[in-house]
């Protein structure tokens, strides 16, 4: 992502609550949000945010920058 001149490589997913199966909503986000903090642990993420039609949330380990940012304020 690159904003106010932070780049961080990043990885966009998008789930899918199937419409010939679909779950209620809670039960959706409840499991988009398990999957997201998973994939979190597997790598080593600190921050991300997930986009639900309806709302935005950002899940953190803790409120530390990842070295791995870089900031170009060229």
């Amino acid at each position: 992502m690159v904003l106010d001149g932070q780049n961080e490589p990043h990885i966009r997913l998008e789930f899918l609550n199937y419409p010939r199966f679909p779950l209620e909503q809670d039960v959706f986000k409840s499991e988009v949000i398990a999957m997201v903090e998973h994939l979190m642990e597997v790598f080593r993420q600190n921050r991300t945010v997930v986009v639900f039609t309806d709302e935005t949330i950002m899940l953190q380990n803790n409120t530390e920058i990842d070295p791995r940012i870089t900031h170009d304020i060229s």
